[in-house]
């Protein structure tokens, strides 16, 4: 399979943001620290991080398929560390914070530069993140915005017959664990085990993965979701399993904005809500006329339900996705 070249991955997608997008991609975007303010971006450059989901030299979270390409520059060297020699590339990478102390030779005993061979390895990532989120999710979002589209906005209060509903519950699974903030059941636990430890220890600068992961707690929460998203992928492991539980005992409501206000989204688009009656319930704007709810349900009954709600009932919804948010919302 041919990986993605991009460099800059999205946490939210392209193909998500559209149906809130002017023109060429533009969006109208309110960042939090700038209430009221709303400005123009382009959807290609916002809600995300360049390399995001990329496995790299160093992290533990790599295979051997995975070493076995990012240290292929260096696998015909001898490598000695303390004395050993690094055998494989899987030895390699449990060593690779110490690459400053490693000696590389050639098989006639010269030295190899290590800084050319570092630029090397520093310059192979794997991608198989990002290309499978497109595969698997992205790719077929715009066809199923357009059947919620014509299945929903045409219905009275009621019912349709449900459809798709093992892709958009994973979608909405996939998003809900992906955005800005994650699946708020991960982030609780997590920060409950690192909290004091962790969260003090500071990464210098030169030795981050990404700019934005300060501290030991963030670059290890980065390696566990990114584990967990591979998972995925391969349909296997917790966010999996989180997404079988929902397919078995959830459903889901369409709410229809007909008035003048409309739905905004967020950098954290899916997430779960707790309602005035404490009922706990997974929201997702669809598109700035469509909310789609997940809410517990007894038994399928093969329908999803359509209701079109009061312009102060979105504007109640969209306080819930503005208190969500972690940095911006974006509005219609």
């Amino acid at each position: 399979m041919d990986e993605t070249q991009a460099k800059y991955h999205h946490l939210v997608p392209q193909t998500y943001m559209s149906a809130w997008a002017h023109g060429n991609g533009t969006l109208n975007v309110e960042f939090l620290d700038s209430p009221g303010n709303i400005v123009k971006r382009n959807k290609e450059r916002i809600a995300g991080m360049t390399d995001f989901h990329s496995i790299k030299a160093g992290m533990p979270l790599c295979t051997e398929a995975d070493t076995n390409i990012i240290f292929a520059p260096i696998l015909t060297y001898y490598v000695e560390y303390e004395s050993k020699i690094l055998k494989s590339s899987v030895d390699m990478n449990k060593n690779y914070y110490a690459f400053d102390d490693w000696i590389i030779k050639r098989e006639d005993g010269s030295l190899v530069s290590k800084k050319r061979v570092k630029d090397e390895i520093e310059k192979i990532k794997i991608k198989d993140i990002e290309t499978n989120w497109a595969i698997k999710y992205e790719n077929h979002w715009d066809f199923e915005v357009r059947k919620i589209e014509e299945n929903v906005l045409c219905t009275p209060n009621g019912s349709i017959p449900a459809f798709d509903k093992d892709y958009l519950t994973k979608f909405f699974t996939a998003l809900d664990w992906r955005g800005f903030n994650s699946n708020q059941h991960f982030e609780e636990v997590y920060r409950n085990l690192t909290n004091g430890l962790l969260d003090n220890i500071e990464v210098p600068e030169d030795d981050r993965i990404l700019p934005s992961l300060k501290t030991a707690a963030d670059e290890m929460r980065h390696y566990l979701l990114l584990k967990f998203y591979r998972q995925y992928l391969n349909d296997t492991g917790v966010i999996y399993e989180d997404a079988m539980a929902s397919l078995k005992y959830t459903s889901f409501h369409f709410l229809v904005a007909d008035g003048p206000t409309k739905f905004i989204t967020s950098d954290s688009p899916a997430f779960i809500h707790k309602r005035e009656d404490e009922k706990l319930a997974g929201l997702l704007p669809i598109t700035p006329r469509i909310l789609m709810v997940k809410g517990k349900c007894i038994e399928d009954d093969g329908l999803y339900y359509v209701t079109h709600i009061t312009d102060e009932a979105v504007k109640r919804y969209n306080y819930a996705i503005r208190s969500n948010a972690e940095e911006f919302v974006i509005h219609y």
